[in-house]
């Protein structure tokens, strides 16, 4: 007697992320499962005819900021509108809970805070009473935060109801929050880290997969040695229990004024190697970067960038052969509009944007000589934080990475803030603070991938050991921020893993198609234990992707990054199409994937 599939995809190429060669056939999906592949026959509820499409497992984000989004964003447009099934969450040190009496803001509130506390450079407190939190949540969304543990958190998920998985780490940060309070920016007590092991016991035992660490954010950068070991020796206590260490990069981001020295990343991946050495556990590094801060000034810097990634490489495979269980995930350098988009090139000086209140106030205020020295005094000082590769203070070039899109002002655009300082023959920072008087609206970005080649960029993922991490969260195509730096994110929020194939696999073929699935679903599936994900095969769930990979399109661009690719014909998560023949059906059958 045949079997009555609840869907059966025919005629498609399947790649199953098991090591097998793409084949041609059927799909049988009961359930939540797949029930049968390859010469499937029998009856179904419903018929999809794949011809001309792959079907892939679904794709596994490694590093997610999504776990705050959730309650925010349910249907997670951005996330599967690009075959993103399931994300690993709570990086960085930070997550959902534990929360106490007095708790950070989280999620979408932050963007609203200046409207309650109103700041500057940055607000003078890092927590607030919760009842206060939950007024301006109430007032700003209509709901509260109702959970203090992250199992309560996976329930209020739950109920909500998700359109992908979710799979939650515990964030370091949020248990220093918990125990130490306000008093954070300090080492702890011995009698506090017993403390602090017994929240994360909890939140273990309510089956989180791990914990993350953030050592450049707060309270995280603060806590010695001695109590990381401790805590993080904490997993091998609990089956599958994984570590994902943000590495100390940059350090405490506050006071780095001109001619600061940072250390090297490398000092920071060989701390992070240290604990994992010490406590004996499972680890997964943070999106990875090069090890060495280089400023080239020699006529060839894609040899020198290929060298620094490779030493850096040197040290992880050398911690592997020490024996110690090492993987990590590294962020597509594929976003049009860099890491993160600035959108307006004044975005850089929120801090004033907020004092003036638009674009147009900062534009006349930066043709008062006080003022503007005001402003170009403040950033020498390191009273604001930019990022190293466009940060004044730390990065000698950081002006050849920052370029104008577009400028009523003649003759700027696409040039970098370098070329137009050198064309006027003006300072760099006077120069960018003048393109803003003159058009207070100029966009500009910050990305640089065009400096890099295909084969560069490509590097970190050849690694057996590498997997595919966003580092974003889910948004919709119409969000943008509604306060200074009005910030819209960067395109790699909508199409990451779509470039990803286009690029490694479509139109330089770096990557075979079963390799480029194993970086994108099946080796982060199998790094964070995720039992039945990651592949298609018979009882794995029916997490699956049928794009059209010829035809797959990414149509962001610098001006607008958020657009949704095109070519990502259907999406299933747990056997329900959330996607299907390129929209979005609002069904939300995602589920907290608890450690097993």
């Amino acid at each position: 007697m045949s079997t009555e599939f609840d869907f059966l995809i025919k005629n498609v190429t399947i790649v199953e992320g098991t090591g097998k060669k793409a084949y041609f056939g059927n799909i049988g999906i009961l359930g939540e499962k797949v029930h049968s592949l390859g010469e499937v026959k029998g009856d179904a509820k419903k018929e999809i005819d794949g011809k001309g499409l792959t079907a892939v497992p679904g794709f596994v984000d490694s590093h997610s900021h999504n776990d705050g989004m959730l309650l925010y964003y349910p249907n997670n447009e951005s996330y599967v509108m690009q075959g993103v099934t399931s994300f690993v969450g709570g990086q960085c040190g930070s997550s959902p809970a534990p929360l106490a009496d007095i708790i950070p803001v989280m999620g979408r509130l932050s963007e609203y805070l200046q409207e309650y506390v109103p700041y500057k450079y940055y607000p003078s407190q890092s927590l607030f009473p919760k009842e206060q939190v939950n007024a301006w949540m109430k007032e700003k969304f209509g709901w509260t935060i109702d959970w203090s543990t992250m199992g309560e958190y996976f329930q209020r998920v739950e109920a909500k109801g998700t359109s992908m998985n979710y799979v939650p780490l515990l964030g370091h940060r949020m248990v220093r929050y918990y125990v130490l309070g306000e008093n954070n920016k300090r080492v702890a007590t011995k009698k506090e880290v017993e403390e602090m092991g017994e929240v994360i016991r909890k939140a273990l035992e309510d089956r989180c997969i791990g914990m993350s660490v953030g050592l450049d954010y707060d309270p995280d950068v603060f806590a010695d040695r001695s109590e990381l070991v401790e805590h993080v020796s904490i997993l091998n206590d609990y089956p599958n229990a994984i570590f994902c260490p943000h590495s100390r990069r940059t350090g405490r981001r506050r006071g780095l004024g001109a001619g600061a020295r940072q250390h090297d990343k490398i000092d920071g991946l060989n701390e992070i190697i240290d604990i994992c050495r010490a406590s004996k556990v499972k680890m997964n590094l943070a999106h990875i970067y090069t090890g060495w801060y280089i400023r080239p000034e020699d006529s060839a810097p894609e040899i020198i960038e290929e060298a620094n990634r490779q030493a850096t490489l040197d040290l992880i495979d050398k911690a592997i052969e020490e024996g110690l269980d090492i993987t990590y995930d590294s962020i597509p350098s594929l976003a049009i509009g860099g890491f993160e988009n600035l959108r307006y090139l004044c975005s850089l000086f929120a801090p004033w944007l907020r004092e003036f209140g638009s674009p147009d106030e900062l534009a006349k205020w930066l043709k008062v000589a006080d003022y503007r020295s005001e402003i170009k005094e403040a950033i020498s000082t390191g009273k604001i934080f930019w990022r190293v590769n466009w940060n004044p203070n730390l990065n000698p070039q950081w002006a050849t990475n920052i370029t104008i899109i577009k400028s009523k002002t003649p003759n700027v655009d696409d040039k970098t803030i370098a070329q137009i300082a050198a064309e006027r023959k003006k300072d760099e920072m006077d120069t960018v603070l003048d393109l803003i008087a003159e058009d207070p609206y100029t966009r500009a970005t910050t990305g640089t991938m065009k400096l890099q080649s295909t084969k560069l960029r490509a590097m970190f993922y050849k690694h057996p050991k590498a997997c595919v991490g966003l580092d974003t969260s889910a948004r919709d195509d119409k969000y943008e921020g509604k306060y200074p730096p009005y910030g819209i994110p960067a395109s790699n929020t909508f199409d990451a893993f779509p470039r990803f194939f286009i690029q490694f696999v479509r139109d330089e073929p770096i990557f075979t198609l079963e390799e480029a699935v194993m970086k994108t679903s099946t080796q982060a599936a199998k790094v964070h234990a995720l039992k039945g994900r990651g592949t298609i095969n018979e009882g794995s769930y029916a997490d699956i992707v049928l794009m059209d990979l010829p035809g797959l399109q990414t149509p962001a661009d610098v001006m607008e990054p958020r657009r949704y690719p095109k070519g990502i014909d259907y999406v299933f998560v747990n056997g329900v199409p959330v996607v299907e023949k390129g929209v979005h059906t609002k069904a939300t059958p995602g589920k907290v994937l608890r450690r097993e």
